[in-house]
């Protein structure tokens, strides 16, 4: 027999210390624990990790190559890190607004966005990126692809909540940072273009997303 506690007139209900949607979770989850498996995995298995599972640009001039990979590294590369300041800064990011918009747009869409972030950059990365050979590793672009999406949903008028207006304005700096990384490569490790190339795909597909119906 079940018993529902019943609370008292007046108590105050705390919220959950960790309140983010559950996609928006899982993915946080799992980025976390591919970077800490790979730290505690033997070097071997890390290297066949990143060469199979990063993007590598070179690899799809390579003969032999397996195709698997080659279809998920477009999309797998998003979820590995090189380090922990890494690995936080894109959870930051990825927490600022997946809990807006995967509130907002449901699961399939915002997953379609952050996919479409990650394809984006990879992309860019291949026209005006780096070194061919070098792995593309991390989930800013992916990112980058919803706050493009958050960007120009707020410009057709969807409702983002009552950080709107930060959110924009974090959008627009990271246009801002990654233009200057590009013009001005002070860190010459990270992906600008990669980076733009989530924000500007995020952008497009956001222009073709229509948020569900509220009855």
């Amino acid at each position: 027999m079940a018993f529902r506690r019943s609370i008292p007139p007046g108590a105050s209900v705390r919220p959950p210390a960790i309140n983010l949607p559950p996609l928006t979770l899982a993915l946080l989850g799992a980025m976390t624990a591919i970077y800490l498996l790979l730290l505690l995995a033997p070097p071997e298995v890390e290297r066949l990790v990143v060469v199979y599972f990063a993007f590598i640009p070179a690899a799809y001039l390579s003969k032999g190559w397996p195709l698997w990979s080659l279809l998920a590294a477009p999309f797998s590369y998003a979820l590995l890190h090189g380090g922990l300041g890494h690995l936080a800064l894109n959870g930051v990011m990825l927490a600022v607004m997946g809990q807006v918009l995967e509130r907002r747009l449901g699961p399939g869409r915002f997953l379609l966005l952050f996919a479409a972030g990650a394809v984006g950059g990879a992309l860019v990365h291949v026209l005006i990126g780096g070194s061919p050979q070098a792995p593309l590793i991390g989930a800013s672009a992916a990112v980058g692809g919803l706050y493009g999406a958050g960007f120009v949903l707020h410009r057709r008028g969807v409702n983002l909540g009552p950080n709107a207006q930060l959110l924009v304005a974090l959008a627009g700096l990271f246009i801002i940072i990654n233009l200057l990384g590009l013009v001005l490569p002070i860190l010459s490790n990270i992906a600008y273009a990669a980076h733009l190339g989530g924000f500007i795909a995020g952008a497009l597909v956001a222009t073709r997303v229509a948020p569900p119906r509220r009855a």
